[in-house]
């Protein structure tokens, strides 16, 4: 199709007189070869990557929107629906209008006779993937765009080992997903509908009081005594975001008890009011966590994102100050730990991490008796080889990071999980006492590595769309 044909179909049915003006608006710019924001949401297709689809929320083929994700759902519940006993848990984030969209996904597979399970309030995204396990289901989905700023949302599929798409389903299910191209075809059904209240249901409480239970057995704990414990001061902010009951019950029950959330970014609110980009990997976000924690003389802040996958950390200094570090540093630490606590374990353990992340973590496994395995950009790679170490009774899988603030100390999830590596980080300080000290022993035992983050906002050439860009700098 030509991008003429792309606004033409926005010209007409189902869509509203008000839409079909903005169209039509659109196509005058195209046909004057004016570019504008307008003619770009209209003209230039929202992509379905093998992750899913991510961008701004409005009308058009560009934007995302009921129809946008509409189309997304009902092609990939076209490629779910071909397994025997079909069926589909959705999570949702604090962002603008992800409760809708997931109402509209859940729509989508019911219409189809297709059971869905979705969580009753914002959800981290790691309990997504593991609710899938959890339930058996053939897939999930999160209406998610991660750190973006507000105007932005997403949709990520996930596949029935609770890892993301990866070949050869990704390109199947992409294809599925192109060959809509009449929106009368989708499915919506209303949450009003029998039908919708029928097949979709909520997930319970019990999903996370299992996961809690499979926490406490998945060996993360330090030697530190609960007194040591329940004596240390943590702060943490969820950023507006979905983490912040969770990961505060979660601590709790590990023997934390003095965890203080940042009042003003405790709840969901998807406008993200105190933060003007809602990532733990910039600095200026955590400056009210940081602020808060000098007041408390707290010994450790976390921070995670809107949708709870990333973990960022700031340390107490002696004199006062936070040292904050950066994504390898903390997965170098996390690493580390488990490599020298399960050194001498009768299984093949493995460490798999994405090429841009350090290579500190390769030196940190061999000198353990760990293997190492690099893997493509992107978590789903990391599940993709957890899922091979699943067939083995010999190897098993330890830990799989990334530098852009992912990690994941545990079997039982397929993405990064801010959760379970925030309880793993806060039991190594109970231990160690320090951070700062045991990072230098790490750098002395298995080499010294120095890097830094540069974060660059991107145009596409010939377009007014932004597209978001980390760059690892080594």
């Amino acid at each position: 199709m030509t991008p003429e044909d792309y606004i033409l179909a926005w010209t007409k049915s189902p869509f509203t007189e008000e839409i079909q003006k903005e169209a039509q608006d659109a196509l005058k710019d195209l046909k004057k070869g004016i570019v504008t924001s307008l003619s770009d949401a209209y003209s230039i297709p929202l992509a379905f990557g093998t992750g899913g689809i991510r961008g701004k929320i409005g009308n058009g083929i560009g934007r995302m929107n009921d129809f946008t994700v509409g189309r997304a759902a009902y092609g990939f519940a076209q490629h779910i629906k071909k397994q025997k006993k079909p069926s589909l848990v959705i999570a949702y984030d604090s962002r603008r209008r992800s409760l809708e969209f997931a109402q509209v996904t859940a729509g989508i597979f019911a219409s189809l006779g297709i059971p869905v399970k979705v969580f009753p309030k914002p959800t981290p995204t790691p309990l997504l993937s593991y609710a899938i396990r959890h339930f058996k289901a053939s897939g999930g989905v999160v209406i998610t765009a991660s750190h973006n700023p507000p105007e932005y949302n997403g949709f990520k599929a996930y596949l029935d080992d609770g890892g993301q798409l990866v070949p050869p389903d990704d390109k199947i299910i992409i294809k599925l997903i192109e060959s809509i191209q009449d929106w009368d075809t989708i499915p919506f059904l209303s949450p009003k509908d029998p039908k919708y209240k029928k097949l979709v249901t909520s997930v319970p409480k019990s999903c996370f009081e299992s996961y809690l239970k499979e926490l406490k057995k998945a060996g993360l704990t330090g030697k530190a005594k609960s007194k040591t414990k329940s004596k240390i001061q943590i702060v943490y902010s969820p950023l507006h975001g979905t983490g912040g009951e969770y990961m505060k019950k979660a601590l709790k029950d590990f023997g934390y008890k003095k965890v203080f959330l940042v009042p003003e970014q405790a709840k969901p609110n998807g406008e993200f009011p105190t933060v003007s980009y809602p990532n733990p990997e910039e600095k200026d976000a955590l400056a009210l966590c940081e602020k808060y924690s000098k007041n408390k003389k707290a010994e450790l802040f976390l921070a995670t994102d809107p949708d709870a996958d990333r973990l960022g950390v700031g340390i107490r200094e002696a004199n006062g100050s936070y040292t904050i570090y950066n994504g390898n540093q903390i997965g170098s630490i996390l690493s580390a730990f488990l490599c020298e606590k399960y050194s001498k374990s009768k299984k093949k353990l493995h460490l798999i991490k994405t090429i841009v992340t350090t290579d500190l973590q390769e030196n940190i496994a061999k000198a353990n008796g760990v293997a190492c395995k690099n893997v493509l950009t992107g978590f789903k790679y990391i599940a993709e080889e957890m899922k091979v170490l699943d067939k083995s009774k010999t190897d098993q899988f330890l830990f799989g990071g990334e530098e852009s603030y992912g990690y994941l100390p545990i079997r039982f999830v397929r993405d990064k999980d801010s959760i379970a590596s925030a309880i793993l980080f806060t039991e190594i300080l109970a231990e160690k006492g320090k951070i700062s000290e045991y990072l230098d022993e790490i750098y002395l035992n298995y080499g010294l590595f120095r890097e830094g983050l540069a974060s660059l906002t991107l145009r596409v050439a010939g377009t007014s769309k932004d597209t978001g860009c980390d760059l690892s700098i080594t």
